[in-house]
């Protein structure tokens, strides 16, 4: 590509920038590093006019770049991974690109890296970002296409629209395709499942909830304020203190990290609750993609959504993660009792069992309590006192806890998050030689009142203890609240004074819980638009109960009369104006000519055309001789005078017949 080039380069490289955008922020520093540093050696190579790098150190820097990736990724299996390895080896093409078709590769792949943003999320600003890449790229290629057209004939003319013009004149291109679109979007038949899958090996973007549970790592959701999932209930939303969302559910504890066993993934719930009783709660939950497969619900789940089974510990399981927007209709039954008379001996031992030799500082309080009072009721309402009585604080700044957790929160630091809070009453309880287990999930909600649903972010994880006693079951027990009352009054951005991050103020959280209805709706008509959906669509219209084939003649039919309109739109569409102001300026002079009867033949130049002009319309002749004279020394002359002057001429020009 030569130096008259420069210009459509810098907007092939703008175009890789805002399709590259959205990925570098999502990788590791040393990936970010390969994709960033050839992007801005290209952009200063473009300012400074320097010669392409040598092959040899192009060969290294991609050698380097693939280690980057296998360094940081471990394999290239991942969305994730394969979709950097993309992002740097374009980045790093740039280094090579002077070539028109180079150029275009580019712009072309860059649109391919833009629509891999989909694989990681839909949400309603996914698509401005698709419109403005694909703008972007518009107005690029036809830069590039008139550039080539005049690398023949010296430098290209300047464009007479602006580069606004030209992002206009791709939007109306685009702007065409629309109708097409909605009537692929709409008609085409709505499958119910994906026509392929994705390995569970590739799911390396993992979000919310884990499965297991160490000092921490809700802690770290506490930053993250994506929507974990939203509610509709049928009947009155239930009050913040009965809004936990129950998720996994863990009964192993190696000192320091807690996970489910083998009972609580298989055994089945048995009895389940009643799903008619007085006071159930009836709703619905619009989960987002996390690429888990539990689901949740309030205490307790009445009824399995389908393709997912309830455990004996009432988690819902699906079989297999989820991995879009998902939709499931819930029964929970507050009053439920989850074996109040017996607890069998297996269960029993895993809600009873802690490494040996752990935390001697608390087991040896925990002795001494049951010295004082035996009774298991007692001994919780003991240990939950204790939190509410001694200066334990609930706070972001929790320190890194040693070999002996429990021992190192209850004696030394007493600062903690809800998982330390949790595991400690857990473990506390297991001494007193009560069977205790401990739950996550998500507590609390934002109720929007303009979609009337709630809100449960990412930001509301929450770990619980339950304790089992005789005649009661399990109960929950929520150590935190004895701590700090106003993570269940308030939500756990209530319960902590200090800003997260200095744009977390409570009024811009305030109108984005509000501004999510946006969200809502659009999940609600575009990202869950399916099979159901489409047929109460078409129902008005007498098609509700198309087969597919039907379907697809139907949109056949459409996109034929979308093309009747169309095409002849796309014929008469003009866009940016490759001739010069000096040609435009003759032209609009021959027009004026052809206005009086004279009819100016394209064999003859300038002069010529004066000459024979000048003979037939006498009474003009002075100007007629004066603008050819003009226009042949603006495109002839080595010193060519300034078309204003050519254009000023043709304005005063005004013949008569």
């Amino acid at each position: 590509m030569n130096p008259t080039a420069r210009n459509p380069m810098l907007w092939v490289i703008a175009t890789f920038t805002l399709a590259l955008l959205p990925q570098v922020l999502r990788m590791p520093p040393a990936v970010a590093l390969f994709a960033l540093a050839p992007l801005a050696w290209r952009v200063a190579a473009e300012v400074r006019g320097w010669n392409p790098l040598p092959a040899m150190l192009r060969h290294v820097l991609t050698v380097l770049a693939l280690m980057a990736l296998l360094f940081s990724y471990g394999d290239l299996s991942g969305r994730r991974a394969a979709v950097s390895l993309l992002a740097v080896m374009l980045s790093l093409k740039l280094i090579e690109c002077y070539r028109f078709r180079d150029a275009r590769l580019v712009v072309s792949f860059s649109l391919f890296l833009c629509a891999t943003q989909f694989l990681f999320g839909q949400k309603i600003g996914m698509p401005v970002y698709g419109v403005a890449v694909t703008l972007l790229a518009l107005a690029t290629l036809v830069r590039l296409q008139r550039v080539e057209a005049w690398a023949t004939r010296g430098t290209p003319p300047r464009p007479r629209h602006s580069s606004l013009a030209e992002l206009g004149f791709s939007l109306r291109l685009l702007a065409l395709a629309v109708p097409a679109g909605l009537a692929f979007f709409l008609l085409f038949p709505r499958l119910a499942t994906p026509l392929w899958g994705i390995p569970e090996t590739t799911l390396d973007s993992k979000s919310g909830l884990s499965d297991s549970m160490a000092p921490g790592d809700i802690q770290k959701l506490f930053m993250d304020d994506s929507p974990a999932f939203r509610v509709t209930f049928e009947g009155p939303v239930p009050p913040p203190s009965e809004r936990y969302w129950r998720g996994p559910v863990f009964w192993r504890f190696d000192g320091r990290t807690w996970t489910d066993s083998f009972y609580s993934r298989n055994l089945p719930a048995n009895p389940m609750p009643p799903d008619d009783a007085p006071g159930v709660y009836r709703y619905s939950v619009q989960m987002e993609p996390n690429e888990r497969k539990w689901l949740f619900a309030l205490d307790y789940p009445a009824i399995e959504p389908p393709d997912s089974r309830i455990t004996v510990d009432f988690q819902i399981l699906r079989r297999d993660p989820v991995l879009q927007l998902y939709r499931y209709r819930m029964v929970s039954n507050p009053d439920f009792r989850d074996s109040p008379l017996k607890l069998p001996a297996e269960l029993a031992f895993n809600a009873l069992e802690l490494p040996e030799g752990s935390n001697p500082r608390t087991r040896a309080m925990i002795e001494e309590w049951r010295s004082q009072s035996p009774s298991p009721s007692d001994l919780v309402d003991r240990a939950y006192r204790h939190f509410g009585e001694d200066p334990f604080r609930y706070t972001l700044d929790a320190p890194v806890l040693g070999e002996h957790s429990v021992d190192e929160f209850l004696f030394q630091s007493r600062a903690g998050f809800c998982e330390h809070y949790a595991s400690a009453f857990a473990v506390m309880m297991r001494m007193a030689g009560i069977p205790a287990r401990v739950v996550t999930g998500y507590m609390g909600g934002y109720y929007n009142p303009l979609g009337e649903y709630l809100l449960v972010r990412q930001s509301d994880a929450h770990a619980w203890a339950e304790v089992w006693l005789e005649g009661q079951g399990w109960t929950a027990i929520d150590p935190t609240a004895a701590v700090s009352p106003a993570r269940i009054d308030r939500g756990s951005l209530g319960a902590v004074p200090e800003p997260r991050f200095w744009m977390d103020v409570p009024w811009l959280r305030s109108m984005k819980n509000s501004a999510d209805v946006v969200q809502q709706r659009w999940n609600d008509w575009v990202i869950e638009y399916g099979a159901r959906q489409q047929a109460n669509l078409l129902a008005p219209l007498g098609l509700g109960a198309m087969t597919p084939a039907s379907l697809v003649l139907i949109l056949a039919l459409v996109l034929g009369l979308v093309g009747l309109v169309v095409v002849p739109l796309v014929l008469r569409i003009r866009g940016p104006s490759e001739k010069d102001p000096a040609r435009r300026a003759w032209l609009r002079f021959l027009g004026r000519l052809n206005q009086v009867g004279y009819s100016a033949s394209l064999a003859n130049g300038p002069l010529e055309l004066a000459a024979d002009a000048a003979a037939r319309l006498p009474a003009h002749r002075e100007g007629i001789v004066s603008i050819s004279e003009l226009y042949a020394r603006c495109r002839f002359s080595a010193n060519p005078p300034p078309v204003s002057d050519l254009e000023q001429a043709v304005h005063r020009f005004r013949p008569k017949k």
